[in-house]
């Protein structure tokens, strides 16, 4: 058996493609990323031509657990769930394809307002919570801006449950992203709760303003603030319109008193003390949707 996490990358697609997908009427397209035990391909159903996402690893059974938590989670933040394939010493996740960017990627170019990084907040912190508040209790463990795609609409979805675990069991693996991820995540022994998300969300909303780092990169926080789907364009294909123009002489004030109020948000989101910190996804959506906030 070829093992496949030593083969280089053109040999891993060709395995995959001879392997896996031509017998089961697919054909890759493209590669969307790569993590340490997976790779994720963009394939298209040959017969009518629908795409998916489709995670690969030879790591079988931590996907197969991935697949099930996914196959049972029914809110719109969260992909939706095509099937599991175990084949050839590998697992293939397939799950809805998403159209949009990566948060990583859009903040590579721009910065959010204030307000825009308030009404994602308040999406992200409804899935967490949904995710929070079942059975398991499960805690997403990877918030951070590489899982999380925005849509052309302004929505947002969360992608990625590979680090997912339940509140009820006695996880001692350290998971997570240094700079997204809690402190108590990346200790062993750690107690993990519900305010590990906060954390991972309060770091990710304080990149969407101009803070935070990954991989020694700092955010750009000098560049246009994004208020919608068009700052994500280049500067040529946008153009102001009177209105927008009439706007901008009443926007930096209301945006700068915005933003210092929800600066203070994100900072009782990110305590590295976990006892100081926001506890739960309930208590961050009051805060983000206060009217001392919003107005």
């Amino acid at each position: 058996m070829i093992e496949y996490d030593r083969l280089e990358r053109r040999g891993k697609e060709k395995y995959l493609d001879r392997a896996v997908l031509a017998g089961r009427g697919y054909v890759r397209r493209r590669l969307l990323g790569t993590g340490t035990f997976s790779d994720v391909y963009c394939v298209e159903d040959i017969a009518d031509g629908k795409r998916y996402a489709c995670k690969v690893s030879s790591q079988v059974e931590m996907l197969e657990r991935e697949a099930r938590i996914l196959e049972g989670l029914r809110h719109p933040i969260y992909p939706g769930f095509t099937a599991f394939v175990r084949e050839a010493g590998l697992g293939l996740l397939l799950r809805e394809y998403v159209e949009g960017y990566s948060l990583e990627e859009v903040l590579k170019r721009r910065r959010f307002s204030a307000g825009q990084t308030v009404r994602m907040g308040l999406m992200l912190a409804d899935g967490l919570w949904y995710l929070h508040q079942l059975p398991e209790r499960f805690l997403f463990r990877d918030v951070k801006p590489a899982n999380i795609i925005v849509m052309q609409d302004g929505r947002v979805r969360l992608i990625d449950l590979g680090c997912v675990c339940s509140m009820a069991e006695e996880v001692t693996s350290r998971a997570g992203s240094p700079g997204f991820a809690a402190p108590e995540q990346l200790q062993a022994g750690g107690c993990l709760t519900a305010a590990c998300d906060v954390y991972g969300l309060g770091k990710t909303l304080e990149a969407m303003l101009g803070e935070g780092k990954q991989g020694g990169r700092k955010y750009p926080a000098d560049g246009p603030a994004m208020t919608g789907w068009h700052g994500m364009m280049p500067a040529c294909r946008r153009k102001r319109t009177g209105l927008q123009k009439a706007g901008l002489r009443r926007r930096p004030f209301q945006e700068q008193r915005m933003e210092r109020r929800l600066r203070r948000v994100l900072a009782s989101c990110t305590e590295k003390e976990v006892g100081k910190r926001i506890a739960d996804m309930k208590e961050v959506m009051q805060a983000l949707a206060a009217k001392s906030l919003s107005s």
